[in-house]
């Protein structure tokens, strides 16, 4: 039974500072958002905050972003936005995200590749396993349990009762 991502969950109320012309959030800031809370969930999810993240052996890199820009976002609006890993590939973690408005409705789509980089080598290398874990649930260990002759394979912890 494969695991279920982490979700990460942000708000961000969009500032006068982020529009262009029209009053629509302007294009580039769009990635900045992602990114931003992608960095966000990190802290509060995994505790790599800035600082962690500096004393780590290894960098996390955003190697490419795919926006598909829906409708717009407009100035003084709270949007949400939601991410999970859907899948790593080697050195790569598949990154999904979501913006959407107070409505619930997507404003913004994106699609993050972000590399797993050596620090000593500045090269890719493949996601480690227990970092790979720390992206999704964590599912409850078997407890084996013999009763009369039989034993059982059960799904988290026994109490005696």
């Amino acid at each position: 039974m494969p695991k279920a991502p982490i979700v990460y969950k942000s708000t961000h109320r969009i500032k006068f500072s982020e529009l262009d012309p029209y009053n629509h959030v302007s294009t580039g800031n769009y990635a900045t958002f992602f990114a931003d809370h992608r960095m966000e969930g990190l802290r509060d999810y995994a505790g790599w905050d800035l600082k962690t993240l500096g004393t780590l052996p290894f960098m996390v890199w955003v190697r490419r972003i795919e926006i598909d820009f829906l409708r717009p976002a407009r100035g003084d609006q709270e949007i949400t936005i939601t991410s999970f890993v859907r899948e790593f590939r080697g050195s790569d973690a598949l990154i999904e995200c979501t913006m959407t408005d107070s409505a619930g409705k997507d404003v913004s789509r994106c699609l993050m590749i972000v590399a797993h980089v050596d620090k000593e080598t500045n090269r890719a290398t493949d996601w480690p396993p227990d970092l790979m874990a720390l992206f999704f649930e964590k599912t409850p260990e078997p407890v084996a349990v013999r009763r009369g002759g039989v034993t059982l394979e059960l799904l988290g912890s026994v109490r005696a009762s």
